[in-house]
């Protein structure tokens, strides 16, 4: 039975900052797979005879890989051989997996809420945050996504259900289902929260991609300024059975299109500035 403190009065508490230090250390994954969802490690010494918390001689371990060590099926000298050089800095990230059930899944953005849309957003013709149909029966829909910081700089990319956050981030940190990714202290880039098998929240965005700034906070309005000044503010924006929901086009925006039989959209407050550009809706 685990306590509280070891023989040396250690508590087992970690401080923020010796955590974060630990996170950067390790490229923000398993020191030995890469995996993002991790624990912290005593390897050397081990918790019960540690005097203080040292990052450099604490690791990022994912559970599978703690509990071969735990088991006794991986030496801790093979971990310290690991953080050495960690996986995640080898590959240049870290990753993990999102829960995406067989039934159509919800994406929100702020207040943005589309459930059975293919394109969430697209920028020129490129997609942002796609949604594709199960590839065989009862097999999980498929996300993809790119998010990137507000200098356009790639923070986190989602291929099919997996999430890679780059090992050059400042810091990536995964608490229950919530991943946070800051610039420096108190500079928060990205948030994103799981809500298996259907939900996925992007609770925070704020990033440049192509010319074009997306930005949202959880509950909160979606904005988007184009090149150009073309500006869209939708607050309460909910979308439903289309193939495209927002659509950033070359001369301004292109609202949902190529909806089906059930299709609907609804604003609680929409604001489109389009600078003298066209405002396109399909059907």
């Amino acid at each position: 039975m685990s306590t509280s403190k070891n023989r040396h009065g250690l508590s087992r508490t970690i401080s923020e900052s010796v955590k974060r230090k630990i996170r950067q250390r390790c490229g923000f994954g398993c020191v030995k797979c890469g995996c993002a969802v991790y624990q912290y490690e005593h390897v050397d010494p081990e918790f019960s005879d540690a005097k203080i918390h040292d990052p450099e001689r604490i690791v990022l371990l994912c559970g599978g890989c703690h509990d071969l060590v735990t088991r006794g099926l991986l030496s801790k000298e093979s971990i310290k051989q690991h953080s050495m050089n960690p996986k995640c800095f080898q590959t240049g990230f870290s990753f993990g997996p999102f829960d995406i059930g067989a039934c159509d899944p919800e994406v929100t953005l702020g207040t943005y809420k589309c459930k059975k849309v293919k394109t969430l957003i697209s920028v020129y013709g490129e997609p942002v945050l796609s949604v594709d149909p199960p590839e065989f029966k009862h097999g999980p829909f498929i996300i993809n996504a790119y998010m990137s910081d507000r200098e356009g700089n790639e923070l986190l990319r989602i291929e099919r259900n997996e999430w890679k956050s780059r090992s050059e981030n400042w810091d990536v940190e995964v608490v229950g289902n919530r991943i946070t990714i800051r610039k420096k202290l108190g500079d928060i880039a990205l948030v994103i929260r799981s809500e298996p098998p259907n939900k996925l929240i992007f609770e925070r965005v704020n990033m440049l991609f192509k010319g074009v700034k997306i930005s949202c906070k959880d509950s909160e309005h979606i904005t988007v300024v184009t090149p150009r000044g073309q500006f869209l503010y939708a607050n309460a924006m909910e979308v439903y059975d289309y193939d495209k929901g927002l659509n950033i086009i070359e001369n301004g925006f292109e609202l949902p299109s190529g909806g089906g039989e059930h299709s609907r959209i609804s604003f609680g407050r929409c604001i489109i500035d389009c600078n003298g550009a066209s405002i396109k809706r399909n059907q």
